[in-house]
């Protein structure tokens, strides 16, 4: 997931930018196994990771806020997704978690205490209480 993240943006130079993005999806394999364990164990999200850039683009399979899409579509593509796992007898497991909200509405305390209770810990949590604090939105 991380090399894909690395390597799925357009490979164009904001001046702004310290390593050319072209340059950087070429040597993002070798520098996968350091990102990784960055990302895993540091618990810290970088304030420029933080900011949201709020667009109206949804995901072809989005079933909220569009019309002709409900919840029951939602639970059918999900209810779905878990059939054909089942039948190849595969294993399923279904995390949600609405970060929607949690930039202006959310006791982020409460979260972050509600996470603890559901059995997220150590790096991972410290990676959520990191992303909720200092977050800004454009």
């Amino acid at each position: 997931e991380i090399l894909q993240l690395l390597t799925s943006s357009n490979p164009t130079t904001c001046p702004k930018e310290p390593i050319p993005s072209a340059l950087f999806q070429t040597i993002a394999r070798d520098l996968l196994p350091f990102v990784s364990v960055i990302i895993n164990n540091s618990g810290y999200v970088p304030s420029a990771f933080k900011t949201a850039r709020v667009n109206q683009l949804y995901e072809p399979n989005q079933s909220g806020y569009k019309l002709a899409h409900s919840t029951e579509m939602a639970l059918i593509a999900v209810t779905e997704k878990f059939l054909a796992a089942k039948a190849a007898k595969l294993s399923s497991v279904l995390i949600l978690l609405d970060l929607s909200a949690a930039f202006d509405t959310v006791n982020r305390n409460i979260l972050l205490s509600v996470l603890s209770r559901l059995g997220v810990t150590g790096s991972a949590w410290r990676w959520f209480q990191s992303y909720l604090e200092g977050q800004s939105y454009q």
